[in-house]
């Protein structure tokens, strides 16, 4: 992961769940969802929240790490950031992430994950939840480089972990045919 962070900016890591974990990612989300415990998504941040219908349609909920599931997660996303500061010097602090679910249609427009008056976000995360994806389904990962152009395409299959730069990497979650779970997180600096 490290070398693939450094080369290109980003590192795709298949299968960095054991089935087991991922799938029991997605039943907690699917009882929270159940509960009412999600919210729709927002854009912006601090006081500029706010809901924007044609930039994103999914809903998600923040991770606990009273949530067995979810706590499970936070505390193994932590020591992979315990690894990726040994390696890379990042400054890493801390992780936060939240499940998210896109209904049918749902999708997220092209962004970044960083905000333009903090630094704080450094490196984005996000681990699918999604069982025996078809190949035509849609709903793919979607990064662009400085020049607009497509540098990675990635469906979402249970237990593919990608890992990005939070400031640089333009992307976008396409529209699928059915809906679909991930968890995405952000590893963050004191800034």
């Amino acid at each position: 992961m490290a070398a693939a962070l450094t080369k290109t900016g980003y590192a795709v890591v298949e299968d960095a769940l054991p089935f087991a974990c991922w799938e029991g990612l997605r039943v907690e989300a699917e009882l929270l969802l159940e509960g009412a415990a999600f919210a729709e998504g927002r854009i912006g941040h601090g006081v500029g929240t706010h809901q924007d219908a044609v930039t994103r349609s999914d809903s998600l909920c923040w991770l606990d790490p009273e949530m067995p599931a979810g706590g499970r997660y936070l505390r193994w996303m932590n020591d992979l950031r315990l690894m990726l500061n040994r390696d890379l010097f990042l400054g890493l602090t801390a992780f936060e992430a939240h499940y998210a679910h896109f209904p049918v249609g749902g999708f997220y427009g092209a962004h970044l994950d960083r905000y333009q008056d903090s630094n704080a976000r450094v490196l984005s995360a996000v681990l699918y939840c999604n069982q025996d994806w078809p190949a035509d389904a849609g709903g793919d990962f979607v990064m662009y480089d400085a020049q607009g152009a497509v540098c990675l395409t990635l469906a979402p299959r249970g237990g593919t972990l990608i890992l990005f730069l939070s400031a640089g990497a333009l992307h976008e979650a396409k529209a699928a045919l059915r809906g679909r779970w991930s968890v995405a997180g952000w590893y963050r600096s004191r800034q």
